[in-house]
């Protein structure tokens, strides 16, 4: 107690006027928002004004009901780690103060990791800015695609499939962000190799308005066009294109089947050492 009693007396010498209180363990300070700087990890590249407006409405009436988590910079002020949005909203409803929690890290790396994870697990964050985190978490804190799952309480296959979305052309990309269509119809997008044929069926997505069920009919017409306009020694079998369906919904990837007169061969699809560890602990479970 008497730890607590000095530490809260120290920083109200260091912040004038700084209000305190402790839910659930945790100190909550009550700062200027002037002396609160951006997230340079965040992951979310674009906020929605309706919805901001509507948080800085509700905002007006009950206040900032959830803290927003700050950590001390080195020099001066503090540093924004979660509640951008929170942050962005008391501002925009003329508020000079907010609820805080300070949060002790220790190092940048830890600071990313934070604010990734703590996004990620928001179930507003748009697919692309999901993925986008999971690759900095990947490649940035060197975490596995495990870890990843783990830390963000998904499982691997669900990390390794959104991932799949940056491969993606980048208009494609765009009208995902700007929910033009859903992760669904990404997904099915994924089933066509042609990066132009994406882009194609994805403008028939938005201009049409046709659903993930009709989108994925017509990938797999696609495919059957590919195959018809083949060699009749390069037709799958039903049986083949059956076991082929069964695998990619198995693995979470993309699989090639083809058989010729003699022997025949099985393509699997990854897009890092990362998947490719996935696809084989899978297969090692159904071994």
């Amino acid at each position: 107690m008497a730890k607590k009693k000095v530490l809260g007396r120290g920083l109200q010498a260091l912040i004038p006027d700084m209000e305190e209180d402790y839910a659930g363990g945790q100190q909550i300070l009550q700062l200027a928002i002037d002396r609160i700087s951006a997230n340079p990890y965040q992951p979310r590249q674009s906020f929605d004004q309706a919805k901001l407006d509507e948080l800085a409405r509700s905002i007006v009436e009950k206040g900032v009901i959830q803290p927003i988590t700050i950590r001390k910079k080195e020099d001066e002020g503090y540093e924004l780690i979660a509640g951008e949005r929170r942050l962005r909203a008391a501002k925009q409803a003329g508020f000079n103060t907010i609820p805080a929690i300070v949060m002790s890290v220790s190092s940048p790396e830890e600071m990313m990791e934070l604010s990734l994870i703590e996004n990620i697990q928001r179930d507003d964050l748009n697919s692309i800015h999901e993925a986008k985190a999971y690759l900095r978490l990947i490649e940035e804190c060197h975490l596995t695609q495990e870890e990843v799952a783990t830390r963000v309480g998904r499982n691997r296959a669900t990390v390794a499939n959104t991932l799949r979305l940056l491969k993606l052309p980048e208009e494609v990309q765009h009208h995902l962000l700007a929910n033009d269509i859903s992760m669904g119809h990404a997904r099915a997008l994924l089933g066509l190799e042609n990066r132009a044929e994406q882009t194609e069926l994805c403008k028939q997505v938005v201009r049409k308005g046709l659903s993930v069920r009709k989108v994925e009919e017509l990938v797999k017409n696609r495919f059957k066009d590919v195959r018809e306009s083949s060699p009749r020694t390069d037709r799958k079998s039903p049986d083949l294109l059956a076991v082929e369906e069964i695998m990619q919904r198995l693995l979470g990837t993309r699989v090639n089947i083809s058989q010729g007169q003699h022997k025949g061969k099985i393509e699997i699809e990854f897009y890092s050492i990362d998947d490719l560890n996935r696809i084989l602990d899978l297969l090692k479970v159904r071994l």
